[in-house]
């Protein structure tokens, strides 16, 4: 429990089922920060999402213009607020809802030689003679064959504890260092870790380093989103708050810290016996791991604190792991492609394909990479938070209730996660409902959504019935009459376009910086959250990618963690990820003056064949 101040009343939160004292007047998800419960909230707390949905009983101020603008009179009802608005007057229970939230965690990969940087040795150390009395430690070099070896303190002490017993010893050994040795023979518990930190969400996997085996897997949003949905938010933070970087780090590793727990838990594997993590993300994540101000990203020229592979200690990071841990960052390309992107190339084997590939990673901070194995280049599109669902008025996460697809056939079709009654749009279904709104003739190439009364003639009249009016906006119902009502806004349409304007853009001008034109684009690889949900039917109907034949685009999903898997168990891959990191040619997008012009060509939808 956190105490604060005299004038304080009891929140308890579940189901986590912590509990803090605050004072009155205390916004709902302070308190929660307070009590160490982390609250959805996009937009930072602002009031202009409408995402931070708890359920209250208790005594709270009234509601807030932003709450009666983003919550239906039933929610009101049924006591559901939002936890950025209500102010805690009184004792009170909170209900934060924990659905499950649809992460993309498998993806596609390349096949590589099981070499990690990590392996474990069982031998048994010759006896010092009078005539030959030789150090323990020398000894354990002459028996592994590595004149070179290198040894730190806590593997000396524990190398010391290990020569009395009769059953031999195994060292750990990462790269070229001893970091434990322990008595007996425990070389077959070899374990690594290997992350993909995300803007909105992060993913870890545990591996077999002895088999190269994925043994669980693990999803998680990034707390980090408590101050920002965006990277933009976060580096304003680190700039502003004296201990915003500090803030940002500790959510990070806590994050971390929690998936950690869930993979041994899940494989039922010794922490003892992890030795390597290795993380991949976006500059800015990469950054705010290792606990760096990342202030030098949010302005020209952007440039990163450090680009090169980092590796550390894991204690360093106070990562929840044995003192013998290591954890090995990939590097990052530039300021705003990341090692993620890296991850993603390594995964694709972009970098080895006699033919242009074209790999879009889709979110947030969508990054794109073309090229072959003669040329690559890259950028880095700040398409914004409409594809995660913050800006779309009825958006939300890929969780319980979120539609995810539609389709138009005389009627509405959804396709809703949970196979539950609809109460927001995820990503992948915004893009398929403006792709069947435009495909049906109800959304123009400007983005204008049609009324009533210009709709197409011939319109069967359930779809209609669906163009209505909302607080004086043209809107879109998605929803069922008799259901929650969840509708597609002008404004949302709006969004989408400069979402996906912002990348298809970005991708014209790689294809004239390697002069290439979509015929010769070989294929088309979709990775990150979209890359195995999203429809490429509906992506080229809204023109987020080029129109390339059907049969070349694949949706490669979390191949930034494939990457970072890769990483881990191969230490040839890992070569390849520092070569990739400088073989990349980065196009910082704002310093090429046709990138406007290409940016307003591409909000526009393209022409319905």
């Amino acid at each position: 429990m956190i105490e604060a101040t005299s004038n304080a009343v009891e929140v308890t939160f579940l189901p986590d089922g912590k509990t803090a004292r605050v004072p009155r007047g205390t916004r709902v998800n302070a308190a929660a920060a307070m009590a160490g419960v982390f609250v959805d909230a996009p937009c930072g707390d602002r009031g202009v999402c409408g995402k931070c949905r708890v359920q209250v009983k208790g005594e709270l101020g009234p509601p807030t213009m932003s709450e009666s603008k983003y919550l239906a009179r039933k929610l009101l009802d049924d006591r559901w607020r939002l936890g950025c608005q209500a102010t805690i007057q009184g004792p009170c229970t909170v209900i934060v809802p924990r659905s499950s939230l649809q992460i993309a965690v498998e993806g596609l990969g390349e096949d590589v030689s099981l070499q990690p940087n990590v392996r474990k040795a069982h031998v048994e150390l010759p006896e010092a003679t009078i005539a030959e009395a030789r150090s323990a430690f020398t000894r354990l070099r002459t028996v592994l064959a590595m004149p070179r070896l290198r040894i730190g303190t806590p593997a000396l002490r524990s190398l010391a504890a290990a020569l009395a017993t009769p059953d031999g010893l195994t060292a750990t050994l990462v790269g070229d260092e001893c970091v434990t040795v322990e008595v007996g023979d425990t070389s077959a518990s070899c374990y690594g870790l290997a992350f993909d930190v995300g803007t909105t969400t992060v993913v870890g996997s545990l591996v077999d380093l002895k088999t190269g085996e994925e043994l669980a897997v693990s999803a998680s949003l990034n707390e980090q989103a408590l101050y920002g949905a965006d990277v933009i938010s976060r580096i304003k933070l680190a700039i502003e708050d004296p201990a915003g970087v500090e803030k940002l780090h500790s959510q990070i590793v806590r994050v971390l810290n929690s998936l950690i727990d869930d993979l041994l838990k899940q494989a039922k594997v010794d922490r003892a016996h992890v030795y390597e993590a290795t993380i991949v993300g976006n500059t800015c994540m990469h950054h705010l791991v290792l606990g760096i101000n990342p202030a030098s990203l949010g302005q020209a020229p952007y440039a990163a604190v450090v680009q090169d592979a980092v590796a550390i200690p894991a204690g360093d990071l106070r990562l929840n792991l044995s003192p013998a841990a290591r954890v090995y960052m990939l590097p990052v390309i530039a300021g705003h492609v990341g090692a993620d992107t890296v991850g993603v190339v390594l995964a694709t084997g972009l970098h080895r394909a006699d033919d242009v590939r074209l790999a879009v990673d889709i979110g947030t901070n969508g990054e794109s990479v073309l090229g072959s194995r003669h040329a690559m280049v890259a950028c880095s599109n700040a398409a914004g938070p409409a594809f995660e669902g913050t800006s779309i008025r009825y958006g939300m996460r890929a969780t319980l209730g979120a539609i995810q697809g539609v389709a138009l056939d005389g009627d509405v079709h959804l396709s809703v996660v949970g196979r539950t009654a609809p109460v927001g749009i995820c990503g992948s279904g915004l893009i398929d409902a403006v792709a069947e709104l435009r495909l049906a003739g109800l959304v123009d190439e400007s983005g204008r959504l049609a009324g009533p009364e210009d709709a197409p003639q011939g319109l069967p009249q359930a779809l209609l019935d669906r163009l209505v009016a909302v607080d004086g906006e043209r809107c879109f119902r998605l929803s069922p009459e008799d259901g929650q009502p969840v509708y597609l806004t002008q404004r949302d349409i709006r969004e989408l376009q400069l979402a996906k304007g912002a990348i298809f853009a970005g991708i014209q001008i790689l294809k004239r910086q390697l002069d290439v034109s979509d015929d010769d684009i070989a294929e088309i690889d979709l990775a990150g959250a979209f890359g195995s949900y999203i429809r490429p039917d509906s992506a080229q109907v809204i023109g987020l990618i080029p129109k390339v034949p059907l049969e070349r685009v694949r949706s490669v999903g979390n191949a930034a963690r494939v990457g970072a898997r890769l990483a881990l168990v191969s230490t040839a891959a890992r070569a390849e990820a520092e070569q990739i990191a400088h073989r990349v040619a980065h196009q910082e997008l704002f310093a090429r003056t046709e990138f406007l012009d290409e940016f307003m060509a591409a909000m526009l939808f393209p022409k319905v064949e």
